[in-house]
């Protein structure tokens, strides 16, 4: 029989999973999906249709706070089913 615990365990992180990947799908279609809109306004100072700024700055700075994010939940869910000793 499986330990519970493990199985807890796996619960968490295959959420966690899940819904990283559903933001991730969401920033990597979504964002290019409304470039098009988005380049009718500009980006003061720059000159830059906003949808190009936001494919090219915003989308790349969403996936590492994601990342950021995904690392330190995960981290949170190890500590709470198996023990941080070292």
């Amino acid at each position: 029989m499986a330990d519970p615990n493990a199985l807890a365990h796996w619960s968490r992180t295959k959420k966690l999973m899940l819904a990283t990947i559903g933001v991730w799908a969401v920033l990597s279609i979504g964002v290019p999906i409304l470039v098009p809109a988005l380049n009718l306004l500009n980006v003061p100072y720059l000159d830059l249709p906003f949808g190009f700024f936001m494919s090219t700055q915003g989308a790349p700075i969403a996936f590492l706070l994601v990342t950021f994010l995904l690392a330190r939940r995960q981290d949170r869910i190890d500590r709470d089913h198996f023990s941080a000793g070292g």
